[in-house]
């Protein structure tokens, strides 16, 4: 197993240094048409987010004429802040926060699904998630994770009122406050549920990677229809970013991307362990759009009729 680890390593390098000077899979669009057009994507530093940077540190954007800045920010707070004054004009966010952005936003659409996966992890004395009881989880009461938290209390028979829940907006300080011992439990996302589990933490809980799970990247609507060529062409490099990971079936595309998010190298290593495959960008489904919408009202974080056609966009290389 290891012998075809390290196979993988030397291909996946290779295939690294053969993204850097071309990207086949589109048409590229006149220069005039990317000139006066700009992508600025906000990220919360979690898998998605690093499928999107990916286009970025393989040139795989700019390779198809198209300019794209990012900008990580370690809370969606933060993230919904860049999008209310504007900073970013897309976004790899949930549907959860997707609902509560679309109250003030509407003009804010899905694009498509990101690949990504939540998971339950607390301090080791705890070994299943019965045992968390009256315990302390720490969340964001105003994203996805809180949702997650949820349907795992629900196998369980429990429900959100059986634990004490904590707002702990990033993931990071979530995983410090798992390490200190101030929550007993927190929902991370990868790197940060790596990190956690390398500081000695145990996932009690986990989505299926290959899952839809609630990711999404979502677009400023006005800007994307009077650039829809190059909307098209952010969602194709998308989805061949996550081919390439597909076919390594490793993250360590990703490495680079880890560690400017403040994961550690025992951390990174241990990612690049895993096997992973995940879904292409695709349209959401319109159960799992109703089920998080549903949500985020009885949360009040959205209010009005719950509308799957309105919410998505059109797009050619979004099926």
């Amino acid at each position: 197993m290891k012998s075809l680890k390290k196979i993988s390593i030397f291909l996946v390098a290779c295939l690294l240094v053969l993204s850097s000077f071309s990207f086949v899979g589109i048409k590229n669009v006149q220069a005039a048409d990317t000139d006066q057009a700009q992508y600025t994507i906000g990220t919360t530093k979690n898998i998605p987010s690093a499928v999107a940077e990916m286009g970025k540190d393989l040139n795989s954007y700019t390779n198809n004429n198209l300019n794209v800045d990012m900008k990580a920010y370690d809370s969606t707070k933060e993230l919904n802040s860049a999008i209310a004054d504007g900073t970013v004009n897309a976004a790899v966010t949930d549907l959860v926060n997707y609902a509560a952005i679309s109250k003030k936003h509407s003009n804010w659409k899905i694009a498509g699904t990101m690949p990504g996966y939540y998971g339950l992890v607390a301090n080791k004395k705890y070994k299943n998630v019965k045992k968390l009881k009256g315990k302390t989880v720490a969340v964001d009461k105003t994203d996805y994770s809180m949702f997650y938290l949820k349907k795992a209390l629900k196998k369980s028979r429990l429900k959100l009122s059986s634990v004490k829940l904590k707002q702990v907006d990033s993931e990071a300080d979530r995983v410090s406050a798992l390490k200190s011992g101030s929550v007993d439990a927190a929902v991370l996302q990868d790197p940060s549920m790596t990190e956690a589990k390398v500081n000695g933490a145990k996932v009690l809980s986990k989505d299926k990677i290959s899952a839809d799970n609630g990711n999404v990247l979502i677009v400023n609507n006005d800007y994307a229809k009077k650039n829809i060529s190059n909307t098209n062409i952010l969602c194709n490099v998308i989805k061949q970013e996550v081919k390439k990971i597909n076919k390594s079936n490793m993250y360590i595309m990703l490495n680079k991307t880890f560690t400017s998010y403040g994961t550690s190298d025992k951390a990174v290593a241990k990612l690049n362990n895993l096997d992973v495959k995940f879904k292409t960008i695709h349209k959401v489904k319109k159960s799992d759009f109703k089920k998080a919408f549903k949500y985020a009202k009885q949360q009040k974080l959205y209010n009005g009729k719950i509308n799957y056609k309105k919410a998505n966009m059109k797009l050619r290389q979004v099926k």
